[in-house]
């Protein structure tokens, strides 16, 4: 997968984490939270040395960060299972 793709992606999976947050009747334990803050902010820190031309593999990187941002996404989408399932 090209880089352009891998950044879509990253986009995609970030609306996708946005609008399960967005759901009305969604609860999310405060320590999966916080793990989700961390690998997102590490995400914004990845995209952000890739922009500046920090990173000295980028490929690599813009890999890892997809990865990160596909784990949040599970976490709140598991999350938001949970919650329906107590109707």
């Amino acid at each position: 997968m090209g880089e352009h793709q891998q950044l879509v992606r990253v986009r995609e999976l970030a609306n996708e984490i946005i609008r399960l947050r967005l759901q009305d009747r969604t609860t999310y334990d405060e320590l999966e939270l916080q793990n989700n803050v961390e690998l997102l902010s590490r995400s914004v820190v990845d995209l952000v040395n890739i922009m500046l031309a920090e990173d000295v593999d980028s490929s690599t990187s813009l890999k890892a960060t997809a990865s990160k941002m596909k784990m949040v996404y599970n976490n709140m989408h598991q999350a938001g299972k949970k919650d329906y399932l107590h109707f």
